[in-house]
């Protein structure tokens, strides 16, 4: 039933998805020599999607899971791969590794979610609870470190921790332009809450121009302008 569920997600999310967000950025948000950071990039399919439509851009990639290195440095000789995690501040945390890796996660699994009973149904031992020690810092922190005056797009992408994630920006999230990030719509992760993210992108002057809600699935990828 796992290969099942990734040939179907893929050609979904490939065909699809990912089509509908190219569009959109390719018709809404012109960018020139854009700084953009994929926070949890997985395997790159992100930073792949938007190397196609801004043909001069830096990136700076975010990911933990140093087994998808080969993959993401063979994208572009322009991206920077850091293999640690950003959160609300500097320290060490364990990354939840899971039976599928798209749902590795620093976020605590809610054993109760009805959502997750579901995936179990579907996906044998989706949540095996194996974890690693990771280094986690603030994005506040890393553009002082290396020097990174504006992030034009801000890409997140970590199951259930993009508010930490934000909370790192701190005052750094006044120069920041776009941000596009995952959202969930289910109860698989204690503590997770949409509400909290929404008014915390408000607060800091962020409108929601546009929402991309994956099929058959209970998430959504948000696009959000600096106004």
């Amino acid at each position: 039933m796992k290969n099942i569920f990734l040939l179907f997600y893929n050609f979904i999310e490939n065909n699809f998805h990912l089509k509908r967000i190219e569009n959109f950025f390719l018709r809404k948000i012109p960018l020139k020599k854009p700084i953009i950071f994929d926070v949890g990039s997985h395997k790159g399919k992100m930073t792949n999607l938007f190397l196609k439509i801004y043909k001069n851009a830096n990136f700076y990639c975010f990911e933990p899971n140093k087994i998808f290195n080969s993959k993401i440095r063979k994208l572009s000789k322009k991206i920077r791969l850091f293999n640690y995690a950003l959160g609300e501040k500097t320290e060490v945390k364990k990354l939840f590794l899971n039976n599928i890796d798209l749902t590795n996660s620093l976020s605590i699994i809610n054993d109760n979610s009805f959502y997750l009973k579901i995936k179990n149904l579907i996906i044998k031992n989706q949540n095996k609870k194996v974890a690693k020690n990771i280094k986690v810092i603030s994005l506040k922190n890393f553009c002082n470190k290396y020097k990174v005056k504006k992030i034009d797009l801000l890409k997140i992408d970590v199951e259930g921790y993009e508010y930490k994630v934000l909370l790192g920006a701190s005052t750094f999230i006044k120069n920041i332009d776009y941000i596009i990030l995952e959202v969930q719509k289910n109860d698989m992760y204690k503590n997770y809450s949409i509400l909290k993210i929404e008014k915390f992108l408000k607060k800091n002057n962020f409108k929601l121009i546009k929402s991309f809600r994956f099929p058959l699935m209970f998430f959504q990828d948000r696009v959000y302008k600096r106004i």
